[in-house]
């Protein structure tokens, strides 16, 4: 539980200070491509960060970590609920930390309802997702791609054109993402291979006295 509000805390609140970087330094009425260097950088690190597939990995890897060592539906129903459990904390602790800074005029609903309820339909089963990476087999090389393929469909609706940073985001999360989907499928092979020779092989049977 502590793990899942940890996470869910972090990215909400790394999102919301990138998105408040420009108006902290005086920034936010000029043109994107105007801003300083650290406008920018926040601004590189705000388009990842406050991303639907950001916060769609973070429900699978929370989903993932709460699953260890649990049986295949305790897990899968313990990534579920931390799944659900990040999305709403990270969704309150986003709209929570502007509050902090001098120029936010207080707490307002806006969106929160409504991404509150997304963090409830959509947490389930992300985070029941990444539990069930733990599975062997086609079912957890599937649910592993689930993140790296959804940051790659993610890009068909790229960054906004007039940012300076759109085209580096842009190319970044598709590198990531195929990096990912290699890797999975490097280790999902050799897995295979394991398995393989184990079962040509079989336990060796070793007779009394060592013969």
């Amino acid at each position: 539980m502590a793990t899942t509000l940890t996470v869910g805390a972090g990215l909400g609140a790394a999102a919301a200070v990138a998105n408040s970087v420009p108006l902290l330094l005086g920034e936010g009425g000029r043109a994107r491509a105007d801003r300083g260097a650290w406008s920018q950088t926040a601004e590189f690190a705000s388009l990842i960060l406050d991303s639907g597939w950001a916060w769609a990995t973070m429900a699978v890897a929370v989903g993932w970590l709460v699953s260890s060592g649990l049986r295949p539906v305790m897990g899968v129903l313990a990534g579920a609920l931390a799944g659900c459990l990040a999305l709403i904390d990270a969704t309150i602790v986003y709209d929570t930390v502007p509050m902090l800074f001098p120029f936010h005029d207080g707490f307002e609903w806006g969106q929160m309802p409504f991404w509150l309820v997304a963090s409830l339909v959509l947490g389930l089963p992300l985070g029941a997702v990444g539990a069930t990476i733990r599975r062997p087999g086609p079912a957890g090389i599937l649910a592993a791609l689930v993140a790296p393929v959804g940051a790659a469909l993610n890009m068909v609706l790229p960054p906004p054109a007039e940012s300076p940073v759109a085209d580096s985001v842009t190319l970044t999360v598709w590198g990531a993402a195929a990096t990912v989907t290699v890797l999975v499928l490097v280790l999902a092979v050799r897995a295979r291979r394991r398995r393989d020779r184990r079962a040509i092989h079989g336990p060796v049977t070793v007779l009394p006295g060592g013969h």
